[in-house]
C-alpha cells in the first residue's frame, strides 16, 4: 500500500500531465501579443505625427513688397508707360505692391471709361465720312465691349481691396480681352481701322501693366532676382 508521501507525489504528477494549465489573465495575454504591440506602436506614431502635420501645413504666401520702380521693371516693354502712369498718383510712391496694383488698375479703368465716352460721341457723329452700316455696327459692338471692360476693371479694384488677388487678375485679363476684340472688329472696316487704334492700344497696355503688377503681389522680389 503506497504511503501518504507517495500518494501526494502521484497526485502532483497527474496534475502536471493530464490536468489543464491555469488560464492567464486576458490583459496579460493582450500585452504579450505581438499583434497588439504592433497596433500600439502604430497608434502612438499617428498621435505623434498629427501635431507635426499640422505644424507643417501650407500657409498663404506672404505679400511681396515691390517699390514703384521695381514693379515697373516687371512690366517688360511697358516700363516707361508704367513709370509715367504710377508716378502721376502721389500715393503710389509710398504704396506696397497691392497699392501699386490698385493704382494701375484704376488707371486702366479710367482710360477705358474715357474711351467708352468717346465711342458714344463718335457713334452719334454724322461728320464721319462713309459711315456705313458695318462701321455703325463695329462702333456699337466696341461700345458694349468697353462698357463690359469698365465694369470688369472696376470689379478688379474691389477684388484687390478684399484680398482676391487671383480674381483681380482674371478680371483685368477679361477687360483686356474686350479691348482686343474691339480692335479686331475694325478689320471689317479697314478704311476706318484707325478710329480707335491709339486708344485701344493704350488701354491694352495699361491692362498689361495692371495684370503684371497684380501678379507680383504673391511673388518674392528676392526669388525673382
Amino acid at each position: 500500500m503506497p504511503s501518504r508521501v507517495q500518494r501526494e507525489q502521484h497526485h502532483r504528477s497527474r496534475s502536471l500531465i493530464g490536468g489543464k494549465p491555469k488560464k492567464e489573465k486576458k490583459n496579460d495575454e493582450m500585452a504579450s501579443s505581438p499583434y497588439h504591440a504592433a497596433v500600439g506602436v502604430a497608434v502612438l506614431a499617428i498621435l505623434l505625427a498629427a501635431p507635426a502635420a499640422e505644424a507643417g501645413a501650407p500657409t498663404a504666401a506672404p505679400l511681396a513688397n515691390y517699390s514703384l520702380e521695381d514693379a515697373c521693371k516687371k512690366t517688360g516693354p511697358h516700363y516707361g508707360l508704367c513709370i509715367a502712369t504710377l508716378s502721376a498718383d502721389r500715393s503710389a510712391k509710398s504704396s506696397d505692391t497691392v497699392g501699386l496694383a490698385r493704382v494701375a488698375v484704376l488707371a486702366a479703368q479710367k482710360n477705358a471709361s474715357e474711351t467708352a465716352t468717346y465711342l458714344s460721341s463718335i457713334y452719334d457723329d454724322d461728320s464721319i465720312e462713309k459711315k456705313t452700316v458695318q462701321l455703325q455696327q463695329c462702333l456699337e459692338d466696341c461700345s458694349e465691349r468697353y462698357e463690359a471692360a469698365v465694369e470688369q476693371l472696376t470689379d478688379a479694384t474691389v477684388a484687390l481691396d478684399t484680398g482676391g488677388y487671383e480674381e483681380a487678375m482674371a478680371l483685368v485679363a477679361a477687360g483686356q480681352a474686350e479691348v482686343k476684340m474691339c480692335q479686331r472688329g475694325f478689320k471689317a472696316v479697314p478704311q476706318h481701322r484707325n478710329i480707335l487704334t491709339l486708344r485701344n492700344r493704350e488701354v491694352d497696355q495699361l491692362c498689361s501693366i495692371a495684370f503684371a503688377i497684380t501678379k507680383l503681389i504673391r511673388a518674392s522680389p528676392s526669388a525673382e532676382e
